[in-house]
C-alpha cells in the first residue's frame, strides 16, 4: 500500500472509524454471512473499524481481523470488545504469508483498490497459499467513483487503482481461482456517484 494511503488512514483514522460505523451495510454483511461454510476460519484484510469483523464473528464464524494501520486495530479493539485477540497488524502484500494459514476463506472490504495493480495481482497469488483446498475468497472494491485524479490518488492522497469488471475478475482468475459470484451493489453511505463491485471465488481445483 502507498505511502501516502497509509498516511492518510493513520492521520484519519477517529472520522474513519464514526464514517464505517454508520454506514448501511446490511446488503454486504449478508453477501458475506453466506459467502463462507458455517464456522469457517477466515480472514479480514483491512479491518477498519472492525464493524465486518464483529459480524462475522457474532454469526459464527472463526474471524482473524488485520489492517496495514496501528491506529485502525487500536480503534477496532475499543469499538468491538469481542474482537480481543483477533487482530494483528498486515501490511500487504507483503506480509501475507504461508505461515498465517491456513485459513478456510479470506475477505476484503474496500482494501484491494489501495494497492497498485502488480500488488494486486500479488495479493491475489499469496491469498490463494494460504487458503485450504477450494477455500475461498470475497472482495469488494469501487467501480466508479467520481474524485480520482489522473494519477489514480484523489484529493486526499489516497490511492485508488481503477479496473474494470472484467479486468477485476480476470486478475483473479489468473491467480488460480474460479469466480462464483460477482454483483454490482449501491454506497453503503449514500453516495449516488460510488458503485461496488462484489465477488466471491474459490480456489481452482489442480
Amino acid at each position: 500500500m502507498t505511502d501516502t494511503t497509509l498516511a492518510y488512514y493513520t492521520a484519519c483514522w477517529k472520522d474513519l472509524v464514526r464514517r464505517y460505523e454508520s454506514a448501511d451495510v446490511t446488503e454486504l454483511q449478508a453477501f458475506l454471512a453466506a459467502s463462507f461454510p458455517p464456522g469457517a476460519s477466515l480472514l479480514e484484510l483491512g479491518c477498519g473499524s472492525g464493524r465486518d469483523a464483529a459480524f462475522m464473528l457474532a454469526s459464527g464464524f472463526d474471524v482473524t481481523a488485520s489492517d496495514a494501520v496501528q491506529e485502525m486495530i487500536d480503534a477496532a479493539a475499543a469499538c468491538h470488545a469481542a474482537l480481543a485477540g483477533r487482530l494483528c497488524r498486515l501490511c500487504l502484500p507483503r506480509d501475507l504469508t504461508p505461515s498465517l494459514g491456513p485459513f478456510d476463506g479470506v475477505y476484503a472490504v474496500a482494501t484491494l483498490m489501495h494497492l497498485t495493480r502488480p500488488d494486486i495481482e500479488d495479493v491475489f497469488s499469496r491469498i490463494r497459499h494460504i487458503l485450504v483446498p477450494e477455500g475461498r475468497l470475497f472482495f469488494s472494491v469501487p467501480m466508479q467513483r467520481d474524485d480520482v485524479q489522473a494519477d489514480e490518488c484523489d484529493a486526499k492522497g489516497r490511492r485508488f487503482t481503477a479496473m474494470t469488471r472484467t479486468a477485476w475478475t480476470g486478475l483473479c482468475r489468473d491467480s488460480g481461482f474460479d469466480i462464483i459470484t460477482c454483483t454490482v451493489s449501491s454506497d453503503g453511505l449514500g453516495r449516488e456517484s460510488f458503485t461496488w463491485l462484489n465477488c466471491l471465488a474459490v480456489t481452482r481445483r489442480k
